[in-house]
């Protein structure tokens, strides 16, 4: 009984197996001190998510490595889990033992005042506290557990994710029943990282045809084809896949662009006359990528010099595969003069390294922030077999961007945290584009889709809304269609 207990409230096994004897691999938040459950020794790379997401949240807007204790920020680390809003959701009934609140094992939990405890956060109390305290800090190759103080690229997507989390965890973090909390938090998450990675997808495909990352204010989040039929209505499926699969297509190219930025920097930081002159290092990496761009695009006095030099690297490197005789066609185009030498390289070291290594690995990181098929995820993926020619069908996952329960009640109570106990419907649509680039009745740029399909689509994402007890409107009238929330926001200062 205790394991099943224990299935249900507090762990899941590896791919949602079931059984007592199988591998955990995830750990649920029915309390605070579920952080003291260290994560198996084989997880997957976690790619520094989790400290970009410390660092949005602190908002310490200088320093190369984030301050303990720092009191100006609105999500301050290092202090009792009752000072940081997000923590304190998960912090019931937790004290602080000793002098030191950033010492990981001074966290206390008192029984005395946890008559009210529910099953879940009991559990994993007594499951934490069989373990004796907190792992230890995960740490970088040079060491150190410090976290940097480092932004994306893509600023505004950056910014919209910090101020949905603050705003939301700020206004309902203790107004919405914690089951009923996470997974609307999971399904914000979800939507900030995959606008985060393809907004810095979109703009290093720019940067790579003009040489300049776009200002703060000409950026715009990635236009996603919304289903809100969710599958039922089968054109509008195949016009999200349709959508959806053109973005992932686009986004293959982020691996060479990666490439090409590494293969310049490299360059750069041991070039003679450039090595003193480089950006500081800073939470914003904008002035270095720009910096790049004028070396590509030979708009800086010593683009000359670095690109012959680059060159060199890619006519060795095809001379040495050119004695194994292997890859002749990569050979080919290390080569060929007519592109610029570090775009050359960028593109063989990518094929070299394999897509696994490459598009595989930013595809997947994609596919992880979509939360694919997740009931709280963005998208669902379905399989289709295509004939090819010569006779053979070859298999195909096509994904199509849809609002489960919980993305849509928590794009509900976040938009309207931010004031107001009602928003019309032809706001709530605008507020979806204009901030996370979710298109419902309208159609995304560059997309041709006909209005009676973007009308369908409106209609099925207005009973969905209504189901939920998220929309109310006396007449057809778009006016008289309010948007409302099913829970009190609550007036916080942390949210400002």
């Amino acid at each position: 009984m205790l394991g099943d207990l224990l299935q249900t409230w507090c762990l899941e096994n590896r791919s949602h197996a079931t059984g007592h004897d199988e591998p955990v691999q995830r750990v649920y938040p029915a309390h605070y001190l579920a952080s003291w459950i260290d994560l198996p020794g084989t997880i997957a790379h976690l790619r520094q998510v989790p400290e970009m997401l410390v660092a949005l949240l602190a908002d310490q807007p200088d320093g190369e490595w984030l301050e303990i204790g720092r009191s100006t920020a609105a999500f301050p680390i290092g202090v009792a889990c009752t000072e940081n809003p997000l923590l304190k959701v998960f912090g019931r009934h937790m004290g602080v033992r000793g002098r030191f609140v950033s010492d990981v094992s001074a966290d206390r939990y008192d029984d005395a005042q946890a008559h009210d405890a529910s099953i879940d956060e009991l559990l994993m109390v007594r499951l934490a506290e069989a373990c004796g305290g907190a792992p230890l800090k995960a740490r970088g190759s040079d060491g150190s557990d410090r976290i940097a103080n480092r932004l994306p690229l893509a600023r505004r997507a950056a910014a919209v994710l910090r101020a949905d989390l603050m705003q939301f965890i700020g206004h309902h973090g203790q107004t919405i029943p914690r089951p009923l909390l996470m997974p609307m938090l999971e399904a914000g998450i979800a939507l900030g990282l995959t606008q985060v990675i393809l907004s810095t997808s979109a703009l290093l495909s720019d940067w790579e045809r003009s040489g300049q990352v776009q200002a703060l204010d000409q950026q715009r989040p990635w236009p996603l084809f919304v289903d809100a039929s969710q599958g039922q209505d089968r054109r509008l499926r195949e016009v999200s896949e349709m959508c959806t699969g053109e973005t992932l297509r686009r986004h293959e190219r982020l691996a060479v662009t990666m490439m090409v930025l590494r293969v310049l920097e490299d360059r750069v930081r041991v070039d003679r006359k450039l090595r003193d002159q480089l950006p500081a290092a800073d939470r914003d990496s904008t002035a270095l990528v720009n910096l790049l761009g004028d070396v590509l695009h030979e708009r800086h006095p010593r683009s000359q010099a670095i690109a012959d030099a680059i060159d060199e690297d890619a006519m060795r490197l095809a001379e040495a595969l050119s004695q194994e005789g292997q890859v002749p066609d990569i050979v080919e185009r290390l080569r060929e003069g007519q592109s610029h030498p570090a775009i050359r390289l960028g593109e063989a070291l990518c094929q070299l390294m394999g897509d696994k290594l490459q598009r595989g690995n930013h595809a997947q990181a994609l596919e992880s922030a979509l939360m694919t098929d997740s009931p709280h995820g963005l998208a669902t993926k379905r399989r289709v077999y295509r004939a090819q020619p010569g006779g053979h069908r070859e298999s195909q996952d096509l994904r199509a961007v849809v609002l489960q329960a919980p993305m849509l009640d928590f794009l509900v109570h976040r938009f309207l945290a931010d004031g107001g106990s009602m928003l019309s419907l032809p706001g709530f649509l605008r507020r979806m584009r204009e901030d996370h680039g979710l298109y419902i009745d309208q159609e995304p740029p560059g997309q041709s889709i006909s209005q009676q399909l973007l009308a369908d689509n409106k209609r099925f994402l207005e009973r969905r809304l209504r189901d939920l007890g998220l929309l109310i409107g006396v007449n057809d009238a778009e006016g008289m269609k309010q948007i409302k929330p099913r829970y009190d926001r609550e007036v916080n200062t942390h949210a400002a």
